[in-house]
């Protein structure tokens, strides 16, 4: 008799952290001896082709969140809401630059050491 897998059902926090969140997927290269170190550099330059669209999803998140900062203190005159949501598309605006500047990184320096 064979028996059907039974599907994974995944949390919608941790679909969400594992589709917005790129630095699980890097390593430190701060720790560990120096080979190890170079070792964790390399892996990351293999991972910086993914790091662009993870910048397309910020970069949105931070129009997205500018949209309704906007609509909330023009079309609603709400000022709360509307703080609220400039300061979380400032917040998703600063992560998209550092995840630029990672990726402008590990593509202009092959190697660390």
């Amino acid at each position: 008799m064979k028996r059907e897998p039974e599907p994974c059902v995944e949390p919608l926090w941790r679909l969400l952290y594992r589709y917005l969140w790129p630095f699980q997927y890097l390593r430190d290269v701060n720790c560990g001896s120096k080979l190890e170190r170079q070792q964790n550099y390399r892996y990351n330059r293999a991972m910086r082709i993914f790091l662009p669209g993870f910048i397309l999803k910020w970069v949105l998140l931070t129009a997205i969140w500018f949209l309704f900062g906007g609509l909330f203190d023009r079309g609603l005159e709400l000022d709360v809401p509307a703080a609220c949501c400039f300061l979380t598309a400032t917040t998703a605006f600063a992560v998209a630059v550092v995840l630029g500047a990672a990726w402008i990184w590990l593509e202009r320096f092959p190697e660390l050491y």
